[in-house]
């Protein structure tokens, strides 16, 4: 199926510069309601409003771990990757805007693949590009300048995960096929394709690509080879796990009641995506229209345990469900101090280095990056 670059709404949008299923485990719904409530709490945060320029982010893209515990910021704007310390001390920075080797125009995926190397997805510049551990510039592999890859997530062998579109005319309507797929670095091919989704499109409705594409599933994996999909539904929750390979492991349900969103909650969401898409240069259209109902499942993470960490989009206050590999529920987690609508736009990402934390929103105007602990 040919790919080409239908995806510009999507690259202004956020900024320029397998097998069948076996039977497995499924989570008691009864038991959710019996489980320990523990807190996640911030300890420390990175990011001023004006200073030192190794502390100012611009919008923060994505963010991972070393392995060595380092925190490693994609700073879009900043068109680099930023490290520092667990304290919060800068250490390098990778990157820098422009069109030369190792350089970023619209760097907009990051991950830290098993060998330590940092990779990062710039569209614009057209590739994957490459970091040793040490900051120097490795190379760029493989040349894509049509789809990009998004959300990337690591794997086994420096391989990692992350969603592309492809496109093809069939009766002269355009169909667009989203997968969540594992890809090596030397292949712009999938080496395991976990979900697949084919719609039509015709390029007047932005809602059905956001909504049956890069808003239709959400993942995490790790680099031992675990991999757990999810729809971003708003009436299932249902988690699938996968071996790298794209054997099913497990799967994981939960009855919860549906949550619908307020008059002033669909149309704020609805202005942020759309203003943000044209405050990014998009000539629209600006037609995004949010689902009536919250996600049941909002984002996934693994920690060092093994545990997998399912955000519930649910509830306003970051929480989560935590899951141990079989499947069993461990214990439910909330975000201390944050609650209200302004706690929908935060982002947290669970590894098994530690949980950070940003708002796409910060009320004080500018970002933060938050290291937050389990209490």
């Amino acid at each position: 199926m040919k790919q080409i670059s239908f995806c510009l709404f999507f690259v202004l949008l956020f900024t320029a510069c397998g097998s069948e299923e076996q039977s497995a485990p499924v989570a008691d719904a009864d038991r959710a309601g019996e489980v320990a409530v523990r807190s996640i709490v911030i300890t420390d945060s990175i990011g001023v409003e004006l200073g030192d320029p190794d502390y100012l982010f611009g919008s923060i893209e994505a963010v991972d771990h070393t392995t060595s515990g380092n925190i490693l910021v994609l700073d879009r704007p900043a068109c680099s990757v930023v490290e520092y310390t667990p304290e919060g001390e800068f250490v390098q920075r990778m990157g820098r805007s422009g069109s030369g080797p190792g350089e970023f125009l619209n760097p907009l995926a990051m991950t830290r693949l098993s060998d330590e190397r940092v990779a990062i997805f710039d569209l614009n510049n057209g590739g994957l590009f490459t970091y040793l551990p040490d900051g120097i510039y490795e190379g760029k592999t493989p040349v894509l300048y049509n789809e990009p890859i998004l959300f990337l997530s690591p794997s086994i062998e420096n391989s990692f995960i992350g969603t592309i579109n492809s496109w093809d005319f069939v009766d002269e309507e355009l169909v667009v096929t989203a997968s969540v797929a594992r890809f090596g670095l030397d292949s712009e091919e999938p080496l395991t394709v976990y979900w697949e989704n084919a719609f039509t499109w015709d390029f007047q409705d932005i809602s059905i690509l956001l909504k049956g594409s890069y808003f239709a599933r959400t993942w995490t994996s790790d680099r031992r080879g675990n991999v757990f999909v999810a729809p971003r539904s708003p009436d299932e929750y249902i988690i699938n796990g996968f071996t790298a390979q794209g054997e099913p492991t497990i799967t994981i349900e939960l009855d919860i009641d549906p949550v619908e969103k307020t008059a002033d909650e669909i149309a704020d969401e609805a202005y942020f995506w759309n203003r943000r898409a044209e405050s990014m240069g998009s000539t629209g259209p600006f037609n995004y229209q949010p689902d009536e109902n919250r996600w049941m499942v909002h984002s996934m993470g693994i920690d060092s345990e093994e545990r997998l960490w399912v955000r519930r989009g649910t509830e306003e206050t970051p929480t989560f469900d935590v899951f141990d590999i079989e499947g069993n529920y461990l214990f439910k987690v909330e975000l201390d101090g944050v609650g209200g609508p302004r706690g929908l736009f935060w982002e947290i990402k669970v590894d098994e280095f530690g949980i950070l934390a940003y708002s796409l929103d910060p009320e004080d105007g500018y970002q933060k990056l938050y290291i937050l602990e389990l209490r």
